[in-house]
């Protein structure tokens, strides 16, 4: 977990199991809340020290402030400056840098798009797109064709900013990122993510003609984590008791020819030895939910990106 030197920018993606990073007595709660894992997302939060998160199942209804109020508390940044956040559906962006929203993005519930503007002493001229995502859950063929649907309006968007006078303006080189909780499952085909890597939209004649999705018109990378950096577990998603095997559900995937990862891992404490655990200031069961029936629900995911365009 340790962070490389230099100028890198650490993302974090987690889907946080609907207001659970939240007290009890919070009363925006979701109605499907049923958990309190509050105190262990501040000590993540303190742990990873991200740079940016993508956060998924955080009620519409909040107020960004409730949740860049606790990036403040956990991670205050200097010369009084606030996290910045911005929101639609479900998925939240937050970032130390300012966040571009209107104006970048396609907004529709089960994403948020964003520029993020990195400081331009460390970073030149070069900003980071992103879009946090939360797909459509559950099997059966409807939730496969929906998924479907959000993954060629995803692509869309993309070739609007791949494309000189799109709705979307980024500067040719542009570093992005597509993340979020993906629902990737095992059981089901997954035509959507090959979508998402490749730029293949299957209705064209709704979303429009393909795309490479690269600045160098090559396909996206897969991030693809293991637990704890070590390893080869790569799953994002647990539970013991469902019937279903744990799976890579979450994905992070970006534009590989102008950033480089130089470190990532999926955080799981409940594999981390007592040393590493104090060393950190983590507890075991921090991203367990619930020990006894073995259900973690989604675990985070943790990327350190060096930025190449402009160098």
């Amino acid at each position: 977990m340790t962070r490389p030197q230099g100028m890198v920018i650490r993302v974090l993606n987690y889907n946080i199991l609907w207001d659970a990073i939240f007290p009890d007595d919070d009363p925006n709660n979701h109605i499907w809340r049923d958990v309190d894992k509050s105190k262990a997302f501040r000590r993540i939060l303190r742990a990873v020290r991200p740079d940016i998160a993508c956060l998924q199942e955080i009620n519409p209804v909040r107020d960004p402030a409730d949740v860049g109020a606790i990036f403040d508390e956990e991670l205050p940044l200097a010369d009084g400056r606030l996290w910045q956040v911005v929101k639609s559906g479900d998925n939240y962006i937050v970032a130390r840098f300012n966040l571009q929203q209107n104006g970048f993005a396609l907004r529709v519930n089960f994403e948020v798009s964003a520029r993020v503007d990195l400081p331009d002493a460390s970073f030149g001229d070069t900003d980071l797109y992103m879009v946090c995502a939360h797909f459509k859950s559950g099997g059966g063929q409807a939730n496969i064709d929906e998924r479907q649907r959000q993954a060629d309006l995803v692509m869309s968007q993309v070739r609007e900013f791949r494309t000189a006078g799109g709705r979307i303006e980024l500067p040719f080189g542009t570093p992005y990122l597509l993340l979020g909780d993906f629902n990737v499952y095992d059981t089901d085909p997954h035509y959507h993510l090959t979508t998402l890597l490749s730029g293949d939209i299957v209705n064209e004649d709704r979303f429009g003609a393909d795309v490479l999705p690269d600045w160098d018109d090559s396909s996206l990378a897969d991030a693809l984590p293991t637990h704890n950096g070590a390893g080869q577990l790569d799953y994002t998603w647990r539970s013991d008791g469902s019937g279903f095997a744990p799976y890579a559900l979450d994905r992070i995937l970006y534009s590989d020819s102008v950033m480089l990862i130089v470190n990532k891992f999926i955080l799981n404490t409940s594999l981390l030895s007592a040393q590493e655990l104090s060393a950190f200031g983590l507890s075991a069961d921090d991203v367990v939910i619930k020990l006894a029936s073995g259900y973690y629900d989604h675990f985070p995911m943790v990327v350190d990106f060096v930025i190449l365009a402009g160098e």
